[in-house]
C-alpha cells in the first residue's frame, strides 16, 4: 500500500514533469540528449533504459505517463523507440488528471452529503456533485427550517415555528410553500407584516395569484378587514373572471357591513367586471337603498341571470334577510336544480328559521344526524354554521351529542367541523357543550388549543376582548362559511 501511494504521487507530478521535458525536447528539434534516456545507453529502441522510472516501486506504473515504456527480453525497463520518436503524451495526461480531479470531486461531494444528510438537509447527491444544481441547495436548506417549523408549530411553540420559517425565506424567498406558511403565521401576531407577504407572493408567483388571494382573504376576513377585503375582491374580480361567484359575495358582504367601502352600483356600472357578476353587483346597488317592500318587488320582478346560479343564491338570501322566507322557499324551488345542495339546504334552513318553523329544523337536523347515518364533516360545518347565524339551542346540543361519531378522518375537516360545532355551542351560551367539543379534539388530537379558551370565553361575555375579530385570526381550522357566519353576527357588536 505504501509503495503504491508513493507511486501514485510520483505520478501525479511525473505526468506534468516528462511531458513537459519531452514538449522541450521537441520544441528544441530533438537536439542534445533524450530528457527520458538513460545517458549511458545507446539510444536504441529496447536496448536504452528509461531514466524517468528510477526510483518508482513497480516501474510498470510509469506506462499511464508513457506508452513507449517496454519490458525487454532480458526483463529491463526500456524505451521502444529511438530519440527521434520520443514525444510528449499531454492527452493522456489531461484525462489522468481529470479523472483524479474527478474522483477527488465525487469523494468530497460524497463526504459533504453524509455530512450534511446527518444534520438533517434533505439533499440529493446530484446538488451536491453536479455544478448546475447548486442553484437548488437554497431550497434544500429552507427545507430544513420549513420541517422544523412544522414540528415547533404540532408542540405548540409558535414563535419557534415564525422563526424558522421566516429563516427559511430569507435562505430561498422564492420558496412559495416557506412564504405562504409564514404568511398564514402572521396572520394574528402581525398582520401587516402578513399581508405585505401575500403582496410579495401574487407578484412572484402570478400563476398561483388566485390560490394566493384566497388564503389572503380568509385572513382579511378573519379581522373583518371590509376595506381590505373590498379592494382584494374587485382586483380579482377584474383580473380572474373564471371566478365571479366567490368575489361577488365577498364584495356584497363588505358592502352589507360597510356600505362606505364598495360602491355596488359603480360596479354595476363597470364594463371590466364580468357580466354575470355585474348585473349581480348592480342588482344589490338599487335593492339595498331601497324600503323593504320596494326590495322585495325588485327582487322577484328582475330577470334573472343566465348561467349565473349565485344570482339565484343571492335573491333567494336576500329575500330571507328582508323578512319574506316564504318568498325565498319559492324562488329556491324554481331554480333549486341550479344549485348545489349544500346551497339549498343552507337557504332552506335559513327561511325556516325566518320563519320561526322550529319543528321542521328539528326533524331535519335530526333526519341528517340520525344513528343510522354517517354524516360527513362538512354536513356538521352546515349545521353548526346555521344554528351560528341562527342561535337554537336545541339544535347546537343535537350537533355536540352527535359528534362523537363524525370519523377523526381526515383530520383537517372533522378538525373544521369540531370547531365549528365548537362555536354553535357558544353562540347558544352552551359552556358545557363547548367543554365537551374541546374535550373531543384533546382526545383525538394531542393539539394546544388555547385560543378556543379565548373563543370561550367570548362568547359566555367573560372576556376582556369585545371584538371577535380580534380573536378570529387565531383560530385554526376555521371554515370560509362560520368566518362569515361570526362576523354577521358579532361584527362590530360590544
Amino acid at each position: 500500500m505504501k509503495g503504491w501511494l508513493a507511486d501514485f504521487w510520483r505520478a501525479a507530478w511525473a505526468f506534468f514533469f516528462w511531458n513537459a521535458r519531452k514538449s522541450i525536447y521537441v520544441l528544441r528539434r530533438r537536439r542534445g540528449r533524450c530528457p527520458c534516456h538513460n545517458p549511458s545507453d545507446s539510444g536504441r529502441p529496447l536496448e536504452t533504459g528509461c531514466e524517468a522510472v528510477a526510483g518508482w516501486s513497480q516501474p510498470a506504473r510509469f506506462g499511464r505517463v508513457c506508452p513507449l515504456l517496454r519490458r525487454n527480453d532480458a526483463g529491463f525497463w526500456v524505451c521502444s523507440v529511438p530519440p527521434e520518436q520520443v514525444r510528449p503524451f499531454w492527452t493522456r495526461a489531461v484525462l489522468h488528471y481529470a479523472a483524479a480531479w474527478l474522483a477527488l470531486w465525487l469523494v468530497l461531494a460524497a463526504l459533504a452529503f453524509a455530512g450534511l444528510r446527518g444534520i438533517g438537509y434533505q439533499v440529493a447527491y446530484r446538488q451536491l456533485a453536479w455544478p448546475p444544481a447548486w442553484d437548488e441547495l437554497p431550497a434544500v436548506r429552507a427545507e430544513l427550517f420549513i420541517r422544523q417549523a412544522r414540528e415547533s408549530y404540532q408542540a405548540g411553540r409558535v414563535k419557534e415555528a415564525i422563526n424558522a420559517l421566516s429563516v427559511a425565506y430569507q435562505l430561498d424567498s422564492g420558496n412559495y410553500q416557506a412564504g405562504m406558511m409564514l404568511a398564514q403565521f402572521y396572520r394574528a401576531g402581525s398582520p401587516q407584516q402578513s399581508d405585505q407577504l401575500y403582496r410579495q407572493l401574487m407578484d412572484s408567483h402570478p400563476e398561483r395569484r388566485e390560490e394566493i388571494a384566497q388564503a389572503w382573504f380568509q385572513g382579511l376576513l378573519a379581522r373583518g378587514r371590509m376595506d381590505a377585503i373590498a379592494e382584494l375582491a374587485k382586483m380579482r374580480l377584474l383580473d380572474n373572471p373564471a371566478q365571479p361567484a366567490v368575489w361577488t359575495y365577498a364584495l356584497r358582504f363588505a358592502a352589507r357591513h360597510q356600505p362606505g367601502v364598495v360602491d355596488l352600483a359603480a360596479l354595476g356600472r363597470d364594463s371590466a367586471v364580468p357580466a354575470p357578476a355585474r348585473a349581480v353587483l348592480a342588482l344589490a346597488g338599487r335593492v339595498q337603498d331601497l324600503p323593504t317592500a320596494e326590495a322585495r318587488r325588485v327582487l322577484l320582478d328582475t330577470l334573472p341571470v343566465a348561467d349565473f346560479p349565485f344570482d339565484r343564491v343571492y335573491r333567494v338570501d336576500a329575500l330571507t334577510r328582508l323578512g319574506y322566507p316564504q318568498d325565498a322557499l319559492n324562488l329556491l324551488a324554481a331554480g333549486r336544480r341550479e344549485l348545489s345542495g349544500r346551497d339549498v339546504a343552507r337557504l332552506i334552513f335559513a327561511a325556516y328559521a325566518q320563519m320561526g318553523d322550529r319543528a321542521r329544523l328539528k326533524a331535519e337536523f335530526a333526519a341528517l344526524l340520525s344513528p343510522e347515518r354517517r354524516p360527513g364533516a362538512g354536513e356538521f360545518t352546515l349545521l353548526a354554521v346555521h344554528v351560528v347565524d341562527f342561535p337554537n339551542a336545541e339544535l347546537a346540543a343535537m350537533l355536540v351529542a352527535a359528534l362523537p361519531r363524525l370519523p377523526t378522518v381526515p383530520a383537517d375537516a372533522w378538525l373544521q367541523a369540531a370547531v365549528a360545532v365548537f362555536c354553535a355551542a357558544g353562540s347558544v351560551g352552551d359552556e358545557a357543550g363547548m367543554v365537551e367539543v374541546k374535550r373531543l379534539i384533546q382526545a383525538s388530537y394531542d393539539i394546544k388549543l388555547t385560543s378556543l379558551d379565548g373563543l370561550r370565553l367570548y362568547f359566555l361575555k367573560q372576556s376582556g376582548i369585545s371584538r371577535i375579530e380580534s380573536i378570529l385570526p387565531s383560530i385554526n381550522p376555521l371554515s370560509l362559511e362560520l368566518n362569515y357566519a361570526l362576523l354577521d353576527r358579532y361584527l362590530n357588536k360590544r
